[in-house]
């Protein structure tokens, strides 16, 4: 009877030493399974499964309507030949002689030109009185001409703006004290629309913030504007 207890342990020890120790011709499939496993995630796949062969880093990149949105709104700037690099320096894709001699007759209109420089590129304007919200106001003209490549120039417009203190003095011009002013007007918007306007070009595209000029035909604000916009007077 003390001998049933004993052989019952040797029995025990044969299983348990039978499952922990496998046998070689056993344990390759072990390694194999190991090895694959290893592969697969160095591969950076699923190693099972449909589309196991597929890595996990790649996938179809989705079209969505932001995506969309924005292909359409690069377009629209990429048709706009004209178009702000801040809010005194405009950038044209045009020949250059083609925006010197536009650029001579908008200001024409409306200035008497002092200083052509075409060397320089450097065109000023007399001064210009002109009557607006009740208040008497001055401004002239400076532009500077860049030539950046053989169909690139940049532009850059000053508007120098005064206010006359006392209007009553407008006419004699005797002790006239003249303040700095804004540009109230959007001058520098309407003459680079009419410059558009005058190559036959689409809409500038002006700085952020910076309201186009209206003409006196053009009721609601924003609206396109077709005809040349004339100075405030």
């Amino acid at each position: 009877m003390r001998g049933l207890p004993l052989l019952f342990m040797v029995l025990l020890g044969l299983v348990v030493g039978s499952s922990a120790c496998v046998p070689d011709f056993l344990q390759k499939y072990r390694k194999e399974s190991a090895n694959k496993e290893a592969a697969a995630e160095a591969r950076n796949e699923v190693p099972t499964g449909p589309g196991s062969d597929i890595p996990l880093g790649i996938s179809p990149e989705p079209a969505t309507r932001s995506s969309a949105t924005g292909s359409r709104g690069g377009e629209a700037h990429q048709r706009a030949t004209i178009y702000a690099l801040d809010k005194q320096t405009f950038r044209f894709h045009l020949r250059e002689e083609d925006v010197w001699n536009t650029a001579l007759d908008v200001l024409m209109k409306n200035y008497n030109v002092n200083i052509v420089e075409r060397q320089s590129g450097i065109v000023t304007t007399e001064w210009d009185s002109y009557y607006l919200s009740n208040s008497v106001y001055r401004n002239k003209i400076s532009l500077r001409f860049r030539r950046q490549a053989s169909a690139v120039v940049d532009l850059t417009i000053v508007n120098n703006v005064e206010r006359l203190r006392d209007a009553s003095t407008a006419g004699s011009g005797v002790g006239a004290v003249w303040l700095p002013a804004a540009d109230a007007a959007n001058e520098v918007a309407r003459i680079v629309q009419n410059m558009a306007l005058a190559l036959r070009q689409p809409p500038p595209i002006l700085p952020p913030g910076v309201v186009a000029a209206q003409s006196s035909a053009v009721d609601a604000p924003g609206a396109a504007i077709t005809d040349y916009v004339e100075k405030s007077r």
